[in-house]
């Protein structure tokens, strides 16, 4: 699992790529690609709690439950969800 570190300087790195990018078609899937790593980063960065690491689980579980029509915004929940559980199982190694 990537930290939010990385995944911020991938979204960075992809930032600056739609700068030079002439294609709008191409231009626009990796800005929002950069914006989907940057919403992660940020999410397992405020996410080091584990009560509030589970309330997310259970937000991101409901969001998909409850239907989402977009695929790359279904994409992105799945994985901070994936992120999210992995998180918690680390911690839960950790723990004493």
């Amino acid at each position: 699992m990537p930290s939010a570190e990385e995944l911020r300087a991938e979204s960075q790195r992809l930032r600056e790529a739609v700068k030079s990018i002439t294609d709008p078609e191409l231009k626009r899937e990796l800005a929002q690609r950069a914006l989907e790593l940057a919403e992660r980063a940020e999410a397992l960065a405020h996410s080091e709690a584990p009560e509030i690491i589970r309330a997310n689980i259970k937000r991101y579980r409901s969001m998909l439950a409850a239907g989402i029509s977009d695929d790359a915004h279904k994409r992105v929940v799945e994985e901070m969800l994936a992120e999210a559980q992995n998180l918690l199982r680390n911690l839960a190694d950790q723990a004493p």
